[in-house]
């Protein structure tokens, strides 16, 4: 048995209100989501930190940090 059988056979043997089941599908969307990062700083989709600042400053002109 593979392992992906062995993970399949293990979700589906899980009842639907399993708290396992919310874990693992958080752990699935932040794992995407930090590709998904990854991604945008290799294709230079980032800012630099001074540039965040201003465009938050711009957005929220009455919010200063402390």
């Amino acid at each position: 048995m593979t392992l992906k059988q062995q993970i399949h056979d293990l979700v589906n043997g899980l009842p639907d209100d399993s708290p396992l089941l919310v874990e693992v599908r958080e752990a699935l969307r932040m794992n995407r989501a930090i590709g998904e990062a990854l991604d945008d700083v290799r294709a230079g989709r980032t800012y630099s930190a001074e540039e965040f600042t201003e465009k938050v400053q711009e957005r929220w002109p009455g919010k200063a940090s402390a």
